[in-house]
């Protein structure tokens, strides 16, 4: 019977249709408090602007903090590479004449002759294998040296060993000159 009863919800429903001419937005009643308080300390401010910015003054602005900043230049100490060496010059003149002398003293007056009993022989050896020596260097060296006749008249030969030299000489290398 309720079903029937026209002033029922569903009888309405089923007449009217299921969609009403009214909607509200979802979550309206549970967020309205705070909307209505929102709103009344939004009405409660004044509407008049409490600063004013004069005029250019943002042109002017970067220029205003530069002049209230800007340190006052100090002069630097500098230091010239050139006064330095120009210090520098007198201890060096004095470690070199120091240097000199001791070298001088310790070094160079170890008066050690050399001749050729003093090198060993392996130093000849190497000598004459990695110089050459041409006749004309030797007669170069040997010009004025001349020998003569008489440079010989120290020794004395004899008759008999000359004799015995040349017997003892094998004369077929005499032969093989010849020819």
């Amino acid at each position: 019977m309720e079903d029937k009863n026209k002033n029922s919800e569903q009888y309405l429903n089923s007449i009217l249709g299921k969609k009403t001419g009214f909607s509200v937005p979802k979550d309206y009643f549970a967020n309205i408090e705070e909307t209505l308080e929102t709103k009344l300390a939004e009405q409660a401010l004044t509407k008049e602007q409490g600063f004013t910015i004069p005029d250019n003054y943002f042109k002017e602005l970067e220029n205003e903090i530069l002049a209230k900043v800007t340190i006052p230049k100090k002069e630097a100490k500098v230091i010239s590479f050139k006064e330095r060496v120009f210090k520098i010059i007198p201890f060096a003149a004095a470690a070199s004449v120091i240097l000199f002398i001791g070298l001088n003293s310790f070094v160079f007056n170890q008066n050690k002759e050399i001749t050729i009993d003093s090198l060993s022989d392996d130093d000849i050896e190497y000598w004459l294998d990695s110089n050459t020596i041409n006749t004309t260097d030797i007669a170069n060296v040997l010009e004025n040296e001349v020998l003569e006749e008489t440079d010989f008249y120290f020794s004395s030969l004899e008759d008999e060993n000359i004799e015995d030299y040349i017997n003892s000489i094998d004369n077929t290398s005499f032969l093989n000159e010849i020819n």
